[in-house]
Order: C-alpha cells, then sequence, then structure tokens
C-alpha cells in the first residue's frame, strides 16, 4: 500500500506540473507554433498518465480494457507532437508543408481508430493483477506509428543542432537529451514488456519518465530563460498542496475535522494565490532588468563603433585635409609674395581671405585633434613654473586688436608682481585665449574684463564680459562636446568644442574651470583656478 502512494503521489505532481507548464507555455505566446504545440504535448502526456493509472486501478478493473485502449489512443497523437515540436522549435510558425501536415494527420487519426479497436488490445486478463491487456496485430501498427514519430523527432533535432548556432545547439541539446532518455525509457520498462511478455506491472512507473523530461525542459529554461522556472516551481508546488489539501478534506473521520481541513485548503488557496502573484511581479521585474540590460549593452556597443569611426575620421582629417592645407597656405604666401610674378591689389585680397578661410580649417583640425587627445587621455604635457600674469597679459595684448574692431573695452587687472603656477605654458595660453576670444565674439558692446587674484593658494583668472550671457537651461551643459547657444548658431561660428577642451586641460592642472550667468542678455563670467606653484 505504501509503494502505491508513493507513486500516486510521483502522478499528481508530474499531472500538475504538465498542466502548470503548458498553461504558462500558451499565456507566454498563444499564437506561437511551438507554444501551442508544446502545450498539447503537456496535456496529452498528462491524459496519458492519468488513463495508465486507472488502467492499473483495482477500481476501474471492468473498464481495464477500454481504458488500455484510450491509453494507446491518446498515445498516438502524443508521440506524433514530439515530432511535430522537433519541426517547428523555435519558430512561430508551422514550417511543415500543407499536403505534409495532412498525410500527417491522417496516418494519425487512423493509428488512433486501430488503437481503439479490438485490433490492437483483444481482451484483458483481469485475473490478475495488474490486468494484464492481450494484444493483437493493431498494437504493431500503434508501435510503428509511435517509434518512428519519436525518432524522427530525434532525428530531426539532430539535424537541425548540426545547423544551430551556439545557443541554439544548446537548447536542442538538452530537448534532444530529455526526449531521448523519456522515450528510451518508456520503451525498455513499459512498451517491451507489454509487447513481448504480455505484463503491465511496470507501467506504474510512467510518471518517473515523464519527470525526466520536465526536469530536463526545466534545466534549458533555466539555462535560456525560455520561460520562468519559478513561477512553473511555485505554481506546480501550490497545485499540487492544493489537491492534497482538498482531498484530505474529504477523508476526515469526523465533521470537525473536516471543517478544519476545510479552513486550512481555503486558508492555503489564498496564500498561494498571493505567492504566485508575487513570485510573477518579480519575475516579471527581473525580466524587465534584463531587457533593459541588453538594450544598454546594445547602446555601449553603438557607441564604442561610433566612438571608433569619430578616431577614424579625426586621423583622416589630421593626415589627408590638414597637409593639403599647409600646401594651399605656402602657394598663397609665394603668390602674394610676388614669387609668380606681379599679382593684383584685387588678387591679392581675395588671395588673402583664402588664406585666412585655410587658417580657420587648420584651426579646426587642431581643435578636432585636441578632443581626440583629451578623450583618448593621449594629451602630452610639459609642465614649467609659469607666470601666468605675464601669460595672461600677452593674450590681452593678442586680442585688442579684435576687441577694438567691435569698439569693446578690454581691460586687465592683476596683482604687482609674478604669479607662478605650475603649467604647460602652451595649453595654459590656449584656455586663457579661448575665454578671452569668446568673451568678445559673444559681447555686441559693452566690456570684456580680464583679471587675475590670488585666493587661499590658488590663482584665479576671471574673464568677464557685458555680452549674451546665457539661461539657466543651457548653464548644465555649457563644458560638454558641441554645445553652443541656440540663439547665435547662425551669425557666430563655431564648434561647441573649445570650453570643452578648455576644461579638461584645466582639469589636468589640477585646477577647475566654472561660468556664471544671471542668465540671457546679462552678461557672463568664467573663472579659472590653478593651484600656486611651489616655492
Amino acid at each position: 500500500m505504501e509503494f502505491i502512494s508513493i507513486q500516486s503521489v510521483i502522478l499528481i505532481i508530474a499531472v500538475a506540473t504538465n498542466f502548470v507548464l503548458a498553461s504558462l507555455v500558451y499565456r507566454s505566446n498563444p499564437k506561437g507554433a511551438t507554444n501551442w504545440i508544446f502545450s498539447i504535448l503537456c496535456v496529452l502526456i498528462s491524459l496519458w498518465l492519468l488513463i495508465l493509472d486507472l488502467a492499473q486501478s483495482a477500481t476501474f478493473i471492468e473498464s481495464s480494457l477500454v481504458l488500455t485502449r484510450l491509453s494507446i489512443f491518446i498515445a498516438t497523437p502524443m508521440s506524433m507532437m514530439f515530432f511535430l515540436l522537433a519541426h517547428t522549435l523555435p519558430s512561430p510558425t508551422l514550417r511543415m508543408k500543407p499536403w505534409i501536415i495532412w498525410a500527417f494527420f491522417f496516418v494519425m487519426v487512423a493509428t488512433m481508430i486501430v488503437s481503439v479497436s479490438p485490433y490492437a488490445f483483444t481482451t484483458v486478463d483481469t485475473t490478475k493483477f495488474p490486468p494484464q491487456p492481450q494484444t493483437g496485430w493493431g498494437i504493431y501498427l500503434f508501435g510503428l506509428v509511435s517509434e518512428a514519430s519519436s525518432f524522427g523527432a530525434v532525428y530531426v533535432l539532430f539535424r537541425r543542432f548540426r545547423k544551430a548556432t551556439d545557443d541554439e545547439r544548446d537548447q536542442l541539446r538538452l530537448v534532444m537529451q530529455g526526449i531521448l532518455l523519456m522515450l528510451g525509457s518508456i520503451t525498455a520498462v513499459i512498451f517491451v514488456p507489454v509487447l513481448l511478455f504480455k505484463r503491465a506491472d511496470t507501467v506504474a512507473f510512467a510518471p518517473l519518465f515523464t519527470l525526466i523530461f520536465l526536469g530536463m525542459t526545466a534545466y534549458a529554461i533555466v539555462r535560456h530563460h525560455l520561460f520562468s522556472l519559478k513561477i512553473i516551481a511555485t505554481q506546480a508546488l501550490v497545485v499540487v498542496l492544493w489537491i492534497i489539501l482538498f482531498a484530505k478534506i474529504w477523508v476526515g473521520n469526523t465533521s470537525a475535522e473536516m471543517l478544519t481541513d476545510a479552513t486550512v485548503f481555503t486558508a492555503s488557496l489564498i496564500i498561494g494565490i498571493l505567492l504566485v502573484r508575487s513570485v510573477e511581479r518579480e519575475v516579471k521585474q527581473r525580466e524587465e532588468l534584463e531587457r533593459l540590460n541588453t538594450q544598454i549593452e546594445s547602446k555601449n556597443k553603438q557607441l564604442e563603433e561610433l566612438g571608433r569611426f569619430k578616431s577614424e575620421l579625426l586621423s583622416l582629417a589630421s593626415h589627408q585635409i590638414r597637409s593639403p592645407l599647409g600646401a594651399i597656405k605656402g602657394f598663397i604666401s609665394l603668390i602674394v609674395g610676388g614669387s609668380y610674378g606681379q599679382v593684383s591689389d584685387q588678387a591679392k585680397e581675395t588671395l588673402k581671405k583664402v588664406q585666412h578661410s585655410a587658417d580657420e580649417l587648420i584651426s579646426l583640425i587642431n581643435t578636432l585633434l585636441d578632443v581626440r587627445k583629451v578623450e583618448e587621455g593621449k594629451m602630452e604635457y610639459q609642465f614649467a613654473k609659469t607666470d601666468l600674469k605675464q601669460m595672461m597679459d600677452e593674450v590681452i595684448d593678442l586680442m585688442s586688436p579684435v576687441a577694438a574692431a567691435k569698439k569693446l573695452e578690454l581691460t586687465f587687472d592683476a596683482p604687482a608682481g609674478e604669479v607662478f603656477v605650475s603649467a604647460d605654458r602652451e595649453k595654459l595660453k590656449q584656455v586663457i585665449q579661448n575665454l578671452v576670444d569668446n568673451a568678445i565674439k559673444y559681447t555686441p558692446s559693452g566690456f570684456v574684463k580680464a583679471s587675475l587674484a590670488v585666493e587661499s593658494g590658488k590663482a584665479v583668472a576671471t574673464v568677464a564680459d557685458s555680452g549674451l550671457g546665457f539661461s539657466a537651461a543651457l548653464a548644465p551643459y555649457l563644458f560638454e562636446e558641441f554645445i553652443r547657444d541656440e540663439r547665435v548658431k547662425k551669425e557666430i561660428r563655431g564648434t561647441g568644442l573649445g570650453l570643452y577642451i578648455a576644461r579638461k586641460i584645466v582639469e589636468a592642472h589640477a585646477g577647475t574651470l566654472n561660468a556664471i550667468s544671471g542668465g540671457e542678455g546679462k552678461g557672463s563670467t568664467f573663472v579659472v583656478k590653478i593651484p600656486l606653484a611651489a616655492k
């Protein structure tokens, strides 16, 4: 009796797990061919297990012959569903040609008809327990169709396995192993004894063999995220618990025991539903995170590709564009200088404009190359003790004609004596010149005031103007690449890279570069702070 009880528990677990798995797979994609074939297969396996169990039960001994015939009636489409699953997995559409499907269907129906006829099982010997079926020639037709379908499924899977990608190959390998282990066990332990020795004692072990297939499927789910094992396991356990508790209600000896069991069953019903929903929410959140991580990885790869493309483009600019521009400038200088004969004043003016444009292009290329060096960490610095006051004075002298052309007041205020910092003189000068140049560009009228002070062990260089200023919305992005004020893009030329490079250079000097503005039309102030050089 204990042995039968254990097998009954195995049967309940197998059937419940099958139905839960069928439901989950179908709900994940109701229109997918692989999904509904797999779901039908799970249902058929469950029905087959239940009918086999009833056929071997003493309670239904009078119906043993009908149930035995019905078992192979269900087993026929079950075997053929294995073949369909192998042929379709993981496609959302059925891959067979229509005429093959119709032929497939005809053979299945014909075999099912023979299965329930007296030609498959003639009689059942009920004098023995479990009942022993007597076979006829129809069982051989069933065996042929069933085994052909099953091993055909394995053959199709093997062919597809050889051509599959790595991920698909791992998935197909697991499916093949599961099917082979289950079918091999069923054939050896159930089909052969029934066919050759007219014995059905081992039929009770059928649920164990289907659990082998379910275990392999569960492993595939864990590895390949086909469905959520957590949800499947939780729902299967909850359903089994409900079945056991519900059955226990009706075996109570007293009304009080039945009431207690009913109360426990109701409580488990509520708790089980809440538990399953909680697990489903957790799994959905995890799947959403995995989806977002996949998107982020994809975007990161795209950014890496764009970064490589940009580097290649900048290299092209460096070697293929800058050299011809240098040659153009050289030839223009020779022509203007009279090396190729007398040139009219009008032609000279035009050539000077061409030369100026070439200078602007070379400056742009140098800026782009600086960006590349900064991003790749290849910007080289030659630090030395530098008088920042003298350097700023040079910048003001250089930019004075430009400010005068716009009738702007350009001033420089600095303390007496030198202000030494440890710096790459040319690169830091590039920063100050960029700030003064920007101030002049973005100031239609008024002033540009540069100043230098010493505060708390740092040199503080400031460039303030009465120009266009910038909005609070633009402030957080001012020092990013290719950021420019939309108001002046058409009127004032620029790349949107100067401030980005300037801040990177200042940061390489262990300093800071910040900007302040009262708003649009209220001017701007740029502040550079760099540690003083050690004495």
